[in-house]
């Protein structure tokens, strides 16, 4: 998602400006006591709206791409500090009429956290582990115009950060928040949502591989970061004009996870430490990026305690015909394991 505005933010730029609360919602019975009052944020966001010059901006209706900064008080100033998360957003049209619009948006990127755990000075942080982390942002967004160029703006958000496990705790903070603001833009553009290109092509279908590495920080020995290795194939089948589904297979090398069954006595062999598993993924196409989340079932898993299912989000970008780039976190449930980075390749 990251990659994605960059290259259209310049012309018909607009500007957005929100004050929000929420609240944070602890996921875990022993995050209870990170609350303490509301949360808020400040957000500035520019955007453009695009143009039907390619066919997936027409599938979309013409959707606004940009860049967001949101600066959190994160409820919990003594344990938490302050958050900022800076996210290249998506946002498509559901819903248009000449004066009122509703979007749903999708956006990520790189997330900042003022106080995180520490053991000697924050030991009660136990949601977050390290000052840089990812930030996951989903909402939706109604406007209505109440000039030309100048739009009233409500939205409803779910914000997320989390550092994928490269360093512990890393149980992550979530935030749903309601947001009011001013929206600027150059011109407003009025689209005919249900003015829907049937003729458009759909996803095609192929086969994919791909190869990812990551690093995960290990309980013992404490602190102790290790690689993980990750390979995957499946055949990609088109659904729509949007979407696709990939029903394939996985295979996980975690040494975190080795060095930590050894240091607990169970002295396995790194064979014994493999892991693999099927799954199947939900591929949603923006032009040449996929956004994908992805259930998965072990069917060799010595360890166990995880659990037998396993998900997966995931970014990919492909730079030609054939090659992709790969970012994904790998997960069990909400918990996070480790994140992927990599490369993919379509046959």
């Amino acid at each position: 998602m990251l990659l994605l505005p960059l290259a259209v933010l310049g012309q018909n730029l607009g500007v957005e400006v929100h004050g929000a609360r929420g609240f944070l919602l602890p996921h875990r019975q022993n995050m209870m006591h990170l609350p303490d009052g509301p949360a808020h944020f400040g957000e500035l966001r520019f955007f453009t709206q695009t143009n039907r010059d390619q066919n997936w901006k027409r599938v979309y209706h013409q959707p606004q791409i940009g860049v967001s900064a949101r600066f959190f008080d994160l409820a919990n100033r003594d344990i938490l500090g302050y958050g900022l998360g800076i996210a290249a957003y998506f946002s498509s049209p559901v819903l248009m009429t000449e004066r009122f619009a509703w979007h749903l948006e999708l956006g990520d990127g790189p997330g900042f956290i003022s106080k995180p755990f520490d053991y000697d000075d924050n030991y009660r942080n136990i949601a977050i582990g390290s000052y840089g982390n990812f930030f996951v942002v989903l909402g939706q967004r109604f406007t209505y115009a109440m000039s030309p160029r100048l739009d009233l703006a409500v939205a409803t958000s779910f914000n997320h950060f989390s550092n994928a496990a490269v360093a512990l705790p890393n149980l992550g903070v979530n935030y749903p928040m309601l947001s009011v603001g001013l929206s600027y833009r150059p011109q407003r553009i009025f689209n005919d949502t249900n003015d829907y290109e049937d003729f458009l092509p759909q996803v095609e279908s192929c086969w994919t591989v791909a190869g990812n590495f990551g690093v995960k920080q290990s309980l013992r020995p404490f602190d102790a970061t290790y690689p993980t290795y990750s390979m995957y194939g499946g055949r990609q089948i088109g659904l729509s004009q949007k979407s696709s589904i990939t029903l394939g297979g996985d295979i996980f090398y975690n040494a975190a996870l080795f060095h930590y069954r050894n240091e607990l006595g169970e002295a396995i062999s790194a064979l014994e430490n493999l892991q693999a598993g099927l799954h199947v993924a939900y591929g949603l196409h923006i032009g040449q990026a996929v956004v994908s989340v992805t259930m998965g079932g072990y069917v060799l898993d010595s360890y166990k305690r995880d659990g037998f299912l396993y998900h997966r989000a995931g970014f990919r970008y492909l730079i030609n015909e054939h090659w992709g780039m790969n970012i994904s976190l790998k997960t069990h449930f909400f918990k996070a394991d480790y994140f992927e980075l990599g490369l993919a390749y379509r046959i």
